[in-house]
């Protein structure tokens, strides 16, 4: 096998489709997303930021 047709052969990732503009996501899709953000970024585990937290650093 030519290292091109090896190339070919690979699995090639595709994109997701995308989410529908009126569809929110589920509270399991939102915990999802973040694990997979703090796993390819080195740190899983992390625990989301709230809403509150973020309205504090802003008013400062």
């Amino acid at each position: 096998m030519s290292p091109l047709e090896r190339l070919l052969a690979e699995e090639i990732p595709i994109r997701p489709t995308p989410a529908q503009p009126w569809s929110r996501w589920t509270q399991q899709q939102q915990d999802e997303h973040w694990a997979a953000l703090c796993a390819t970024v080195g740190t899983p585990g992390a625990p989301r930021p709230n809403h509150s937290e973020n309205a504090a650093q802003n008013a400062a």
